[in-house]
């Protein structure tokens, strides 16, 4: 009987450290995406909800393209 009670304390371990792990990574992913200019609490509701990957899907799909030239070179004629 206590080798039942051990491997269910075992198995709500490893899912609590799984859980914070995860947490971790949509923190990370949120804390991110807020440096790039998105909500933190948007991006970390869609990355607990869904995955950090689609978070991170998200903030490459929406951050503004940058380049390496200044604006007097873009609005420039040529």
């Amino acid at each position: 009987m206590f080798h039942v009670i051990l491997i269910w304390m075992v198995g709500w371990l490893v899912l609590g450290i799984a859980a914070v792990a995860w947490t971790m990574l949509c923190g990370a992913t949120a804390h991110w995406a807020e440096k790039e200019g998105l909500a933190f609490w948007q991006t970390f509701a869609l990355c607990l909800l869904l995955t950090p990957l689609a978070g991170a899907l998200l903030v490459l799909a929406f951050r503004p393209p940058r380049t390496g030239r200044s604006l007097a070179e873009t609005a420039g004629r040529g």
